[in-house]
C-alpha cells in the first residue's frame, strides 16, 4: 500500500503538468522532449556501460538536442539520419576505448527517435493534440491497470524469465485499462477517425507500452539493475516511468503515418 501511494501522488503531480506541456505544445514541448532525451541517455548511459559521463554520453545527448531541434522544424527524415549519424559517430568515440557492443547507436535507436516519433504525432497531423493526450493518457491507464491487476490478482507469470513479477492477469488488466481509455477519449475528444480505426489505437497502443515495459525488463536484467533510477518516487528512473511510452509514441507515429498514406 505505500508503494501504491507513492505512486498516486507522484502521479497526482506529473499528470497535470504533463497534460499543460502538451496542450502548449511547440517550443515547450519540443524543449521538453529534448530534456527527457537527455535524461534518458544518462540512465541508459550508466546501465549498459557503467559510466555516467562519458565520450558516448555526452554525443549522444547532444545527438539528441540537434534531432530534436531538426524535428520541431518539420524535418522528420532528416531528424531520424541526425540520430542514426550522432549514434554511429558516439559509438567509434566509444570503440577507441576498447571492443564493446555499439550501445550508443542502440540508444540513439532506443531513445532518441521515439522523440522523434513523439514530437511527430504532436505537432505532424491536425489532430496531433487529441492524439497525443490519447497516446499519454492510454499509455497511463495501462501502465496502472497492469500495476492493480497484476498486485491484486496476480496468478500465473506473463514471462518469468524475462520478468518475475509480471502476471497475464497484469498484462490483460493493462491492455483493457488502455483500450477503454483509448475509446473512451476518442469520442469525448472527437478524434476524426472511424470507428475501426479508434479500435485499433485503443488495441495497438497498449500493446505497444506492454512491450516497451517487457523490453526494459530485459534490458535491465541483462545488465543487472533492478531501476534505472530514482527520479519519481513510487516510479524508478525516467527510464522506468517512459519505457511504455517510447514504443507506443513509435507505434503511433507509425499508424499516423499509414492513416494519411490511406486516406483515414
Amino acid at each position: 500500500m505505500r508503494g501504491l501511494w507513492r505512486r498516486v501522488l507522484t502521479a497526482a503531480v506529473l499528470i497535470p503538468l504533463a497534460v499543460l506541456i502538451v496542450v502548449l505544445g511547440g517550443r515547450i514541448y519540443s524543449a521538453v522532449i529534448a530534456f527527457m532525451a537527455i535524461l534518458l541517455i544518462f540512465e541508459w548511459t550508466r546501465m549498459v556501460d557503467g559510466a555516467e559521463f562519458s565520450r558516448g554520453f555526452y554525443t549522444l545527448s547532444l545527438t539528441a538536442i540537434v534531432t530534436v531541434f531538426v524535428a520541431a522544424s518539420g524535418l522528420y527524415g532528416w531528424a531520424i539520419l541526425s540520430a542514426l549519424v550522432g549514434g554511429g559517430l558516439a559509438t567509434l568515440m566509444e570503440a577507441r576505448r576498447g571492443p564493446s557492443v555499439p550501445w550508443a547507436l542502440a540508444g540513439a535507436v532506443y531513445l532518441v527517435i521515439p522523440a522523434i516519433a513523439a514530437l511527430y504525432v504532436r505537432h505532424g497531423p491536425e489532430e496531433g493534440l487529441i492524439l497525443t493526450i490519447l497516446l499519454f493518457f492510454t499509455v497511463w491507464a495501462t501502465d496502472s491497470g497492469a500495476y492493480l491487476a497484476g498486485c491484486y490478482i496476480g496468478g500465473p507469470k506473463l514471462w518469468p524469465s524475462l520478468s518475475p513479477r509480471k502476471t497475464w492477469a497484469g498484462a490483460l488488466g493493462g491492455a483493457l485499462s488502455g483500450l477503454i481509455t483509448a475509446l473512451v477519449l476518442g469520442l469525448l475528444l472527437r478524434l476524426p477517425v472511424p470507428m475501426g480505426a479508434l479500435v485499433a489505437l485503443g488495441l495497438i497502443l497498449p500493446f505497444a507500452a506492454i512491450i516497451g515495459d517487457l523490453l526494459e525488463s530485459a534490458l535491465k536484467r541483462v545488465f543487472g539493475v533492478k531501476d534505472t533510477g530514482a527520479a519519481f518516487p513510487g516510479h524508478g528512473g525516467v527510464l522506468d516511468r517512459l519505457d511504455g511510452f517510447i514504443v507506443a509514441a513509435v507505434a503511433l507515429a507509425l499508424l499516423v503515418l499509414f492513416g494519411q498514406y490511406a486516406g483515414l
